[in-house]
């Protein structure tokens, strides 16, 4: 079987890297090629691929449905889903898909607007770029020393939205956050593979290992088994890293990314189960195509 793995323009991380080498060991050959997220399109492999994984956060939808294009002319599957993977980039679907979950969220398209928001939540709020990652454009409004921020956040979004979410700022979130990661399995079902505690540096708030935040080990609750295995499978996506944090006694759904091969430092002692059913998942879909067609 022949896997065609799309990745990022850019230095691989050390998780996808180790996914990349197992999967090697799982496929009798993995092609790879390289698009930027933002590009249109991505170079087609030389050689007809069994299935496609796109590990290539898109920025743009194009390049989405360039890979969705390659993967019809040879009749397979591709995983994630490219709706559920555009999804997971745009994070105003905390309105449309996560609204009882995640805390109260408006869109904001103008100043006027942020501030409705901020007094409506209370004066302390998070303002994120829908597509903001790494904890880039994503900010505490507490004051109105705060509000330029803001306003330069609002007038420079990532792919030109002009718009931004906001959220009420939830003081238990600070104390950290357990990334949990789901997998579909072949039944179509999901599975908690690997999760960590994400503790924010010291004076922060912002968890995000990009920035100073801390990878911990941690257990789960079975009321965080619960709700991860209930939110996963509304992503879309086949594998999804959760973010789950605590406020008041309640889990609230921070946000979700695509998380294949992550956690590989912290569970390498599990015996590598993250990764391992990230392969026969994969090595299924190859085989037997996608479990939820």
């Amino acid at each position: 079987m022949r896997l065609w793995a799309i990745i990022p323009d850019e230095p691989i991380t050390d998780d996808r890297a180790y996914l990349l080498g197992y999967l090697k060991s799982v496929f009798d050959e993995v092609i790879t090629s390289r698009a930027a997220r933002t590009a249109n399109r991505v170079p087609e492999p030389e050689r007809s691929p069994d299935m496609v994984l796109n590990l290539v956060c898109a920025k743009n939808r194009a390049l989405l449905d360039d890979i969705d294009a390659h993967a019809q002319r040879c009749g397979v599957p591709v995983s994630p889903p490219s709706d559920g993977s555009w999804r997971t980039e745009d994070k105003r679907t905390y309105l449309t898909d996560y609204p009882d979950v995640s805390p109260p969220t408006r869109i904001a398209r103008s100043m006027d607007e942020v501030d409705v928001a901020r007094t409506a939540f209370g004066g302390d709020i998070v303002i994120k770029d829908p597509f903001g990652f790494w904890g880039k454009g994503v900010e505490r409004i507490s004051s109105d020393a705060d509000m330029p921020v803001a306003e330069w956040l609002l007038a420079n979004t990532m792919c030109d939205t002009r718009e931004l979410i906001v959220q009420p700022y939830y003081s238990g979130f600070s104390r950290g956050e357990k990334r949990i990661v789901a997998q579909r399995t072949p039944d179509n079902s999901f599975e908690i593979i690997a999760y960590i505690f994400k503790q924010p540096p010291d004076r922060g708030w912002k968890s995000n290992i990009k920035i100073g935040g801390q990878s911990l080990r941690t257990e789960l609750t079975d009321a965080e088994v619960e709700f991860a295995l209930a939110v996963a499978p509304r992503a879309g996506i086949d594998n999804v890293a959760l973010d789950v944090a605590e406020h008041d006694g309640r889990l609230y759904y921070v946000e979700h990314n695509q998380g294949y091969g992550g956690i590989v430092d912290f569970d390498l002692d599990r015996g590598t189960r993250n990764v391992s059913r990230c392969g026969e998942f994969l090595l299924h879909v190859a085989r037997h195509g996608r479990p939820d067609d």
